[in-house]
């Protein structure tokens, strides 16, 4: 809050610690003490008291929907009681598709929204929010298994949470020098430890604005005459509880070693605080953060019972042996953002010759002792490298950020500021909070984290051997001959979002050519000549013409059965000969994101100026970008019925609107076509009268297409071997959905079960969150969409299978395995679907003081109740295609 300071004289002040305030030290002075970094940037748990996120089991069904409720009712008293001055017009409203937000105005007439929801949380995370300082749409998701009672010190903390992040981000794009191009103070002051005079010149984290939210709301609560005794009482502890926590009071006893230098940390973080306080709390501090020697002897008792709780209670913060996060020199000090391009580079560099040593040692294991040789596999990386076991042999083909050519993630830093939580990267150290996160600082993130292990660049796909194990048949990028490995425990595959569809294919029943052919084929008789002539490596084309040849096609149409199937054959044969006739000028959107679109030649003579992009999705939006940075005088129409919720609120889609649309002030270039009746079928291609291809969807004609029209969900491809054997000998592949105790969603298990074996593998990252059609209902995936929706909420510029979400996925996947509390679940469970939720209680009459209004809605006085050719044979490509069909892994030297 913007207070000015409060005088409060010196109570509870060391003159010793007086006498030191003006000394200045360097932090790395002897004697400065190294601080954990924090586990959350969040509402955490405040061990020991009632403040926690709540343990055990999924609660009631019911529950939910009570601290939504509750939510509802609270919001609009903790703004106008702890945050009036810089917030107003708080009021609930309802969206066009039924969701429920409140729209505010800050105190500078900006309006924003901000949405509440209670969902399983993580253990020790009492309540999160999705800040979007691009849209201004914000979202605060409450534990499903807390206290209702304590939502309101929940939304106090959180809220101050979100303003500290608005204003940091308002300052960068003011180009205040404190701000801009620098990152943000990551060191939490209120937390307990040694701080120096060093330290008094930071400014409190966002965090720790929370805690000061949390500290006002139990000060307002500890002082309400409208609460009865035990009320107030119940506050005055959690207040004092939360000074013990957050290091306002010294815990070491007077006389100890340690009391002067905590004496002096909680004077510094009082100095901290107090302009960011109300009345209230200031005189709650006056009387509460003073050693324990000067309390009551009632205040004494709660604060032993409290420190008795806590120290039993799990702890937050990174362990000692925790390695350094991506982006750091070997000292442990940030890559500067001038750094960041030369970083990447050594990075890249340091991975490829790490590939080339991890190639060498196992060709000599191989050499040497005339086996294959024997180790832990995950095939993919990307954002999933987070939770990369160091011990596994990770073999990946740096896809995605690695081949894109655009200016970076679509996401700015302020929408994935907990990346840094989870271990990947601070996107604040390379970026400024609203503009996107750059290229380069993703790629050194995961070629940093690749090297943390034994790493090959190149693709693997898991099969079975005659011997009944699982070997994993790895094609190096650098195109020296195959090689195999023994798969030893679970491989983990994280390959990233399956491939994209071809426009005009049925979407429900065969999305895919696979799947088209299988179905096909079950519509012919056993002993049908068309039926053995269909193998899958047939194309659509080939296919219907052996249909026609075999005299079948005919009666397949008029039948009806295989309608889907044959709408599919048909629309990919028809792109198949689009394909063929124009070259470089018909792409599956994948191909422009991941570089198989060649930029330099789009601005050569004769390259088409006009470009059809089918689809505007974030795929769709991000080729039209490429394609108009490639080429200055390239004119894009991205084309479809609707534009998805997250797009509007990514940093890259606003700035492509302003660069290149005209109604935003663009140079023209772009339009975007979207209307509901804007209906997408098999690509359509003619001849223009200067004899070169034209392509239509409604009104727009342009020279050349992109589809990007969705993704099919095939078994990922490092599988579809080993689930095509298991298939063809009789056996059964079934899957299963991966959850931690927390009920967070951590990918998918497949197991492969043939002649008495079984081989299991669990799949996570982007992957994960679209299941294999031919393995999980379709109920399923409609649950776990829903699932993904509600967890990653569109408002926050993220999508579930995006880039700082996986981060997030693979480090809860680590911690689960580590713990073995990794759960196999049949279903969804339960308490991710959305609540229904009854109309906002309005405060209850009599009260004028909207402070004593929080209060009792807080108080418990109303109902809160819960309710190929073999390995070792000529050098396989950089990309592969099928793993070679062989009865097991030949012997090495063969």
């Amino acid at each position: 809050m913007d207070q000015e300071p409060l005088d409060r004289g010196n109570a509870g002040r060391s003159d010793r610690a007086e006498a030191r305030r003006d000394a200045r030290s360097d932090p790395s002075a002897p004697g400065a003490v190294p601080r954990a970094e924090p586990v959350v940037i969040t509402a955490t748990d405040v061990a020991g008291s009632r403040f926690v996120s709540g343990t055990g089991a999924a609660p009631d069904p019911g529950r939910q929907a009570a601290v939504i409720a509750q939510a509802e009712s609270t919001l609009p008293m903790v703004v106008q009681s702890l945050y009036g001055q810089r917030l107003s017009s708080v009021e609930l409203r309802s969206g066009a598709a039924g969701d429920r937000f409140f729209a505010l105005t800050d105190d500078r007439g900006r309006d924003l929204t901000l949405r509440l929801d209670a969902i399983p949380l993580p253990a020790g995370t009492v309540a999160r929010t999705h800040v979007n300082t691009t849209s201004d749409q914000h979202v605060v998701q409450l534990s499903d298994r807390m206290d209702p009672r304590q939502v309101g010190r929940a939304l106090s903390h959180e809220v101050g949470e979100l303003l500290a992040v608005r204003d940091r981000a308002t300052r960068a794009a003011a180009g205040d020098p404190e701000v801009a191009g620098v990152a943000p103070n990551r060191t939490d002051l209120l937390a307990r430890g040694a701080l120096g005079s060093a330290e008094r010149r930071l400014s409190l984290t966002e965090e720790d604005l929370g805690r000061v939210g949390e500290l006002n709301q139990l000060a307002a609560r500890m002082n309400d005459a409208t609460l009865d005794a035990s009320q107030r009482a119940e506050s005055r502890s959690e207040l004092s509880a939360l000074i013990d926590h957050v290091g306002l009071r010294p815990q070491a006893p007077a006389g100890s070693d340690r009391h002067l230098s905590e004496l002096q940390a909680a004077d510094i973080r009082r100095d901290l605080v107090d302009p960011h306080l109300t009345p209230a709390a200031t005189d709650a501090l006056r009387e509460l953060a003073v050693p324990v020697e000067r309390l009551s002897a009632a205040d004494v008792t709660e604060l032993q019972e409290f420190r008795s709780r806590a120290e039993h209670a799990r702890p937050l913060g990174a362990s000692a042996d925790t390695p350094l996060m991506p982006g750091v020199r070997p000292d442990g000090s940030p890559v500067p953002r001038e750094e960041l391009a030369g970083a990447a580079a050594q990075a890249a560099g340091e991975r490829t010759r790490a590939g080339a040593a991890a190639l060498d040692q196992l060709r000599a294991e191989t050499a040497s002792t005339g086996e294959w040789p024997t180790r832990q596999v995950v095939v993919g990386g990307g954002a999933s490298l987070v939770g990369r076991d160091p011990e596994a042999l990770l073999v990946d083909a740096r896809g995605r950020w690695h081949l894109d050519p655009g200016e970076g993630i679509v996401q700015s830093p302020d929408q994935t500021r907990d990346m840094r939580a989870n271990g990947l990267g601070d996107a604040h150290q390379f970026a400024d909070p609203t503009s996107r996160v750059p290229r380069d600082a993703v790629r050194m993130w995961e070629d940093q984290l690749a090297v943390r292990g034994p790493v090959v660049d190149g693709t693997a796909a898991l099969v079975p051997g005659q011997d009944g194990r699982l070997y994993a048949h790895i094609r190096p990028a650098d195109g020296s001959p195959d090689l195999y490995v023994k798969v030893e425990g679970t491989p983990t595959v994280a390959t990233g979002l399956p491939p994209e569809m071809v426009p005009g294919v049925d979407r429900r029943d065969a999305v895919n050519l696979p799947e088209a052919l299988d179905a096909v084929r079950g519509q012919l008789p056993a002993d049908s000549p068309a039926r053995a002539r269909l193998t899958g490596e047939a194309g659509a084309e080939e296919a219907l013409q052996v249909l026609r040849e075999e005299g079948v096609l005919d009666g397949l149409r008029s039948d009806g059965g295989a309608r889907a199937a044959l709408q599919t054959l048909d629309a990919t044969a028809q792109w198949e000969r689009a394909r063929a006739a124009a070259p470089g000028r018909v792409f599956i959107g994948d191909e422009i994101a991941e570089g198989r679109f060649d930029a330099s030649a789009a601005a050569a003579a004769g390259a088409p100026k006009t470009w059809l992009v089918a689809g505007a999705g974030g795929t769709g939006v991000a080729n039209a970008e490429i394609i108009l940075e490639a080429d200055p005088e390239a004119r894009v129409t991205v084309y479809g019925p609707n534009l998805p919720p997250a797009l509007e609120n990514q940093v890259q889609f606003t700035a492509l609107r302003e660069r290149f649309v005209g109604e935003y002030g663009g140079d023209g270039r772009l339009t975007i076509d979207i209307h509901p009746d804007n209906r997408v079928g098999a690509v359509r291609m003619s001849t223009g009268s200067d004899g070169k291809p034209r392509f239509r969807e409604g009104n727009v004609e342009a020279e050349a297409y992109v589809a990007s029209l969705g993704r099919t969900a095939p078994m990922p491809e490092a599988l579809q071997e080993l689930s095509e054997r298991t298939r063809a000998g009789g056996g059964q592949v079934r899957g299963d959905l991966m959850f931690d105790r927390d009920r967070q969603y951590l990918g998918y298990g497949v197991t492969f079960e043939a002649g008495g074996r079984q081989h299991r593998v669990e799949v996570t990252g982007a992957a994960s969150q679209l299941l294999p059609r031919d393995v999980f209902p379709r109920d399923t995936q409609a649950a776990l969409t829903a699932m993904a929706v509600r967890q990653v909420p569109s408002q926050s510029g993220n999508a579930a299978p995006g880039f700082a979400p996986v981060a997030q996925q693979a480090a809860r996947l680590a911690e689960a395995r580590a713990q073995g509390a990794v759960e196999r679940h049949g279903s969804v469970p339960e308490s991710w679907g959305r609540p229904a939720v009854a109309g906002a209680t309005a405060p209850s009459g009599g009260a004028t003081n909207p402070v004593a209004s929080a209060a009792r809605l807080q108080s418990g006085r109303r109902s809160a109740s819960p309710g190929g050719g073999a390995p070792g044979s000529a050098p396989g490509a950089g990309a592969p295609g099928p793993a070679p069909r062989v009865q097991r892994p030949p012997t090495p030297g063969r």
